[in-house]
């Protein structure tokens, strides 16, 4: 039988971490204070939004959610990020967006010194250097998830589904670097054969939000599988692993909910705290 590997406790190591500096902070009696984008009413990202705002009473931080329509444009929507910029410690736009828009741009008007999430281009690049102070949220998730199971990556042959900025960019180059030596292969829509990469996976990875795409027939005896996917269906939400019979194959597994998902929320205020200390 499988080993459940919650997100709970990692998180809560992390919200230790984060209510320190959050409690030195507020002696000036001024919180810290993030601000939330969502533009529209995707499920999963409202779902999202209302953890993070939860979590931010938890940690004693302002949290200012701005919900803009649908059909907001481009010129409006970055008009919004510069002048809530103005006046908050951190800001997050909540991806994905409506297809009119380009979340490229958007998230590049956000100044690095408050991107809580990493995601500008400023931030993802310093990736690739040794000068990098955040690693963005769902990935720092990951990562964390990892070392506090202790799950080894070396030489491990680490398989990301999904190719998104948001998860397979920085977390390959994360997990390929000489801080975890693991050899990482990253496969999507595009991928003629995925069984082929899958099952050689010591460790799988899913971020394809699209409900039970991968079965106990897409992996190998032992593997570990992390599932960040979500994805809503009838009004419904559902990871990337479909868990029957998985158990009989897999040694270990991240679920949804419950697994990376806390995380990264309590990853996303770890951020928010490093930011404070670092501006």
């Amino acid at each position: 039988m499988e080993q459940i590997l919650f997100g709970a406790p990692v998180a809560e190591q992390l919200d230790e971490i984060s209510k320190n500096v959050f409690q030195k902070y507020s002696k000036d009696n001024k919180k810290p204070h993030l601000t939330a984008i969502t533009v529209g009413d995707n499920p999963a990202s409202l779902l999202y939004v209302s953890r993070k705002r939860e979590k931010a009473v938890h940690l004693g931080v302002e949290f200012n959610w701005l919900k803009l329509d649908t059909d907001t444009s481009q010129e409006t929507l970055e008009e919004v990020i510069s002048e809530e910029s103005k006046a908050t410690d951190g800001l997050i736009i909540q991806l994905p967006l409506p297809n009119h828009l380009n979340p490229e741009e958007a998230i590049n008007c956000i100044p690095r010194e408050i991107d809580v999430d990493g995601l500008t281009s400023h931030n993802l690049g310093s990736l690739f250097s040794d000068t990098y102070k955040l690693i963005p949220a769902t990935s720092l998730a990951v990562l964390e998830l990892l070392n506090f199971y202790n799950i080894q990556t070396e030489d491990k042959n680490i398989v990301i589904a999904g190719r998104s900025r948001l998860v397979s960019a920085p977390l390959a180059k994360i997990l390929s670097s000489k801080s975890y030596n693991a050899n990482v292969s990253i496969i999507h829509s595009r991928t003629t054969n995925q069984k082929l990469f899958t099952k050689e996976a010591d460790i799988f990875i899913s971020a394809i939000g699209s409900a039970k795409m991968y079965d106990s027939t897409y992996f190998k005896n032992g593997a570990t599988v992390i599932d960040i996917g979500i994805s809503s269906v009838d009004g419904k939400t559902y990871g990337d692993i479909d868990t029957v019979k998985i158990g009989e194959v897999i040694s270990s597994r991240a679920p949804f909910p419950g697994g990376v998902g806390p995380i990264t929320v309590s990853a996303l205020f770890f951020n928010l705290s490093r930011l404070i200390q670092t501006n």
